[in-house]
C-alpha cells in the first residue's frame, strides 16, 4: 500500500541539500511503487539522488534501512546507499532519507516481456547471494542491529507464529480455521528445526523492489535492489518462501525461473518446507492487509480462500 505523497517544497529541499553539501536540487519526479513516497531529485551539477519520505508511522524507520543496507555494502550488489537520514522533522516536515539513484525500472514493468524469465532467473541468483551473508542470530533489525536476537530457529518461528496467530484471530479470522492452521504448524515443527542458520533476509524480495533495464545489446538485466523496510535475520528457506509467494502474486509463473537461478534449497524436504512457510506468509499478509484497511470487514479475500484450501489439502 503506497503512502500518500507529502508536499515537498523545492526551496526547503535546496536549503537541506546545501547544509549537507549535496549540491542544488532543480527538479523532483515522483517515483512509482514502494510503500514510501519517493522522489527522484535532479541536481544542477551532479548525479540524480532520491528523497525517500517516511510519512506513515506504520513504516520502518530510516535507521533500520540504513543498518540493513550497510550489511550488504561488501557484497557488490547494486543497492540503495543512504547518504543522509533525518527523523527529527526539524528540517523538513516529515522523516526522510537521501539516497543514491539507481537506474532502471521496477521488474514488474517487464512482467509481460517475452524474455522476462531472464530477470527472474537473475533474481534467484541475487537472492542466493543475499542469503550468503551470515548473521549471528535470528530477529528483526533496528538502527543498531538485531532486536531481541534468538539463536534457535525453532524458538524464533514458534514465537513469530504465536504472535501472528493472535493477530489473525484479532482481525476476524474464523476460530475454527485458526485452530486448524495452528495444528498444521505444530505438527510440522520438525521442518522448522532444520536450518542452515540466520542469514540476511530482504523479506520483501519481489518485482516492485528490484530494478532492471535493457543493456546496449537489448538484454534485460537487474540494476538494483531497494526498500529494506522489512529486512531481518532469518532462515534462507523461510525468506525464499516469502519471495516466491510475493513474486507469484506480482508475476504469476515466475517461480520456476527464480528457483532455477537460486539453485538447490538447503533443506532435506524443500517442498514441504516451502509449503509450510508459505502458509505462514499468507497468514501474515492477510492480517496485515486487514490492519491497514485493504481487506474490509466480511470481505472474502483470495488470501483467505487460499488459507482455507491449505487447511484442507494434503500436505507435501
Amino acid at each position: 500500500m503506497t503512502d500518500p505523497a507529502p508536499a515537498v517544497d523545492l526551496n526547503s529541499l535546496a536549503l537541506v541539500f546545501g547544509n549537507l553539501g549535496l549540491g542544488v536540487p532543480v527538479g523532483l519526479t515522483r517515483l512509482d511503487g514502494g510503500s514510501s513516497a519517493s522522489y527522484r531529485v535532479s541536481r544542477r551539477d551532479g548525479d540524480d539522488l532520491v528523497l525517500k519520505v517516511y510519512n506513515d508511522q506504520r513504516q520502518a524507520n530510516a535507521g533500520k534501512e540504513t543498518y540493513a543496507a550497510g550489511l550488504l555494502a561488501k557484497l557488490g550488489v547494486p543497492i540503495t546507499q543512504f547518504l543522509s537520514v533525518d527523523e527529527s522533522r526539524s528540517r523538513l516536515p516529515f522523516r526522510y532519507a537521501v539516497t543514491n539513484y539507481l537506474p532502471g525500472e521496477r521488474v514488474a514493468v517487464f512482467k509481460d516481456a517475452p524474455d522476462a524469465a531472464d530477470l527472474y532467473r537473475e533474481m534467484g541468483g541475487l537472492l542466493r547471494q543475499l542469503h550468503g551473508l551470515r548473521l549471528p542470530a535470528f530477529g528483526a533489525f533496528n538502527a543498531d542491529g538485531i532486536i531481541d536476537p534468538i539463536t534457535s530457529h525453532s524458538d524464533y518461528i514458534v514465537r513469530l507464529w504465536t504472535g501472528v496467530l493472535d493477530r489473525f484471530r484479532h482481525f476476524g479470522a474464523s476460530p475454527g480455521l485458526a485452530d486448524r492452521l495452528d495444528r498444521i504448524v505444530q505438527d510440522n515443527l520438525d521442518i522448522v528445526a532444520h536450518t542452515s542458520g540466520p542469514v540476511f533476509a530482504h523479506d520483501d524480495f519481489q518485482p516492485q523492489n528490484i530494478l532492471a533495464q535493457r543493456n546496449l545489446a537489448g538484454r534485460l538485466h537487474l540494476t538494483g535492489l531497494i526498500d529494506f523496510g522489512n529486512a531481518r535475520a532469518s532462515d534462507a528457506t523461510f525468506d525464499l518462501a516469502k519471495a516466491l509467494f510475493c513474486c507469484e502474486h506480482e508475476a504469476p509463473g515466475s517461480t520456476e525461473a527464480i528457483l532455477l537461478g537460486y539453485g538447490p534449497v538447503d533443506h532435506p524436504n524443500p517442498q514441504r518446507a516451502l509449503w509450510l512457510y508459505t502458509l505462514i506468509h499468507r497468514l501474515v499478509m492477510w492480517y496485515w492487509l486487514r490492519r491497514i484497511g485493504v481487506i474490509q470487514d466480511d470481505e472474502i479475500h483470495q488470501l483467505m480462500v487460499d488459507l482455507q484450501a491449505m487447511a484442507q489439502e494434503k500436505q507435501p
